[in-house]
């Protein structure tokens, strides 16, 4: 099965999404999507997204941290493959990222992702994943604060 990893990015309280082609050969066109890619051979699921981020958007993210896999199986718009999904942060403007793949790059507050054209299947996980991340940072915010 084909592997990928992909990472929810986060710049304060904004996610950073881009914007995929509008061709018709290629899955969820015009559709807003996570930072990523395919694993190579020999690659490990974080070397292959630390060469994503950089091969598309030419900069580095920090504090990548696994979250999940998710295995998709019989999407007719994607086919079958093994998400790697990891959560990281980024401190770059857009203008300062060279956007290699795709038409556009776009920061989203939680809010906003929850209307965007995005993958159906991966946004209700998208959802959770950055819900319990915010909840664990208010938590630690919260504790530190006292």
């Amino acid at each position: 099965m084909r592997r990928v990893s992909l990472a929810i990015l986060v710049n304060g309280d904004k996610l950073l999404l881009y914007l995929r082609d509008n061709k018709p050969d290629i899955s969820y066109p015009d559709h807003w999507a996570l930072i990523g890619g395919q694993v190579e051979e020999g690659e490990s699921p974080l070397e292959a997204l630390e060469r994503e981020i950089e091969e598309e958007i030419g900069c580095r993210a920090r504090n990548l941290v696994f979250r999940l896999e998710v295995d998709v199986i019989g999407n007719p718009q994607c086919g079958d493959h093994q998400i790697h999904l990891f959560t990281g942060e980024i401190d770059r403007r857009i203008e300062d990222m060279r956007l290699t793949e795709g038409q556009d790059l776009g920061y989203f507050a939680l809010g906003e992702f929850e209307d965007l054209k995005f993958p159906d299947f991966l946004k209700p996980i998208c959802l959770s994943v950055l819900t319990d991340a915010l909840d664990r940072l208010v938590a630690t915010r919260v504790k530190y604060s006292l």
